[in-house]
């Protein structure tokens, strides 16, 4: 429902998202179904366009995230040697950095736009996907099959790509969806905060303006809830589907739960 939203913002909005209306303030009534803020905007037609914000920053840096994270990881699980040793070593120093000030850091100095932005943090986030995905590798290439395949002299790149790849695309498929909801909360939390691209509507800036403009002391539960529960409804969504997801990949963790 999400992606639909997000993909046809352009039709189901009334409104453009950033330009003011009637008069600031109004109650949700029959031309504007949320109502409007302070500065007069739709609230209705920002919380749609916020939409395709949020799945921008989750599902772009997510991408950018595993991809990279499983071909550091497969390669450097696959051949070990110093590469790996050097590797790791370099992402060990990286890690001790906390994430999320460095992501203000940069937001800070570069002022990036959506993508660039969906980038950044799917490069910051791409160490902790290395790490996973390289211990699974290091299990698989000691296997049985994998050491047979070898024996009768298969490439490295065949290896990787046709036995080691299939057998851990869930872990992979696991991570996307715990990175994508992890980025969207970390882009909400940048646009609370006021670092995200001003020419972009999202949630986070929604939800920052109505706090601190009045929303909360002056009772305006229609600017402030709506984005709110938008937020909500998208992290538990994707929490359940990583669930099921993980489920899907160990059956024991389902009965286990029952």
């Amino acid at each position: 429902m999400y992606c639909a939203v997000a993909l046809f913002a352009p039709v189901i909005a009334p409104f453009d998202p950033l330009a003011s209306s009637d008069l600031p303030l109004v109650h949700p009534d029959a031309t504007h179904l949320l109502g409007t803020n302070d500065l007069a905007q739709d609230i209705f037609s920002m919380l749609i366009w916020g939409t395709r914000a949020t799945l921008i920053l989750g599902f772009l840096g997510a991408v950018v995230s595993t991809a990279l994270g499983t071909t550091v990881g497969i390669v450097t699980g696959y051949y070990r040697g110093w590469t790996d040793e050097v590797i790791m070593r370099i992402l060990d120093v990286i890690m001790t950095i906390p994430s999320f000030p460095l992501l203000l850091l940069l937001t800070f100095f570069f002022s990036p736009g959506i993508y660039l932005t969906a980038v950044i943090m799917g490069l910051l986030g791409s160490f902790n996907c290395v790490r996973i995905i390289r211990a699974q590798t290091l299990s698989l290439a000691a296997a049985d099959f994998i050491i047979g395949t070898k024996a009768l002299g298969a490439r490295d790149g065949y290896i990787m790509v046709r036995h080691i790849l299939p057998n851990i695309l869930p872990l992979v498929g696991m991570k996307f969806v715990t990175s994508a909801q992890h980025f969207m909360l970390v882009g909400i939390g940048l646009g609370f905060l006021g670092m995200a691209d001003p020419n972009v509507v999202d949630w986070g800036q929604m939800i920052e303006r109505a706090s601190t403009n009045g929303g909360i002391t002056l009772g305006l539960w229609w600017w402030l809830i709506p984005p709110g529960l938008a937020v909500t409804g998208i992290s538990l969504a994707l929490a359940w589907f990583a669930y099921a997801l993980e489920d899907e990949m160990n059956p024991h963790l389902q009965v286990m739960r029952i």
